[in-house]
C-alpha cells in the first residue's frame, strides 16, 4: 500500500540510511582534518630550517626536521646512495657533539648527498 510518495514503512529505513551515511561523512571528515593536521604540522615544523642558528634548541630542531624528513631514504628499496645518506645523516646525529665546544656561528651543516641513484629517472 503507497501513502503519498513513500510506502508504508520506508521512513524508518530512510532514516536507517541517513544515519549510516552521517555516520560515513563523520569518519571521512575526521580523516580529512587529520589529513589537514598533519599537512599543517609538516609545513610549520619545516619554517624552523628559515630561523637563524641562533642557539642549540634551533640547531636540534633543524637537525630532527631534517633526520624525519629523509627516513626514507634508507628504507628498502630506495634507489639512491644509501651509505653516503646514512653518513650524512650520522654526521647531523653528531652537530651538537662536533661543534659543543665552538660558537654557532662556526657550526657548519654537512652537504646532504644527491637525489639521484641508479634507478633515478632524471627530468
Amino acid at each position: 500500500m503507497t501513502d503519498g510518495l513513500t510506502v508504508v514503512g520506508d521512513i524508518p529505513l530512510l532514516y536507517e540510511e541517513l544515519s549510516t551515511l552521517k555516520k560515513s561523512i563523520i569518519v571521512e571528515f575526521e580523516l580529512l582534518n587529520q589529513q589537514i593536521d598533519d599537512l599543517k604540522d609538516i609545513v610549520f615544523e619545516s619554517l624552523i630550517l628559515l630561523d637563524a642558528d641562533t642557539d642549540w634548541d634551533v640547531v636540534r630542531k633543524k637537525r630532527d626536521f631534517i633526520l624525519k624528513s629523509t627516513d626514507w631514504t634508507l628504507t628498502p628499496g630506495s634507489s639512491l646512495d644509501q651509505s653516503a645518506w646514512a653518513e650524512y645523516r650520522q654526521q647531523l646525529r653528531d652537530l651538537p657533539q662536533r661543534f659543543k665546544e665552538n660558537q654557532l656561528n662556526k657550526l657548519v651543516w654537512p652537504v646532504q648527498p644527491p637525489m639521484s641513484g641508479p634507478n633515478t629517472i632524471e627530468a
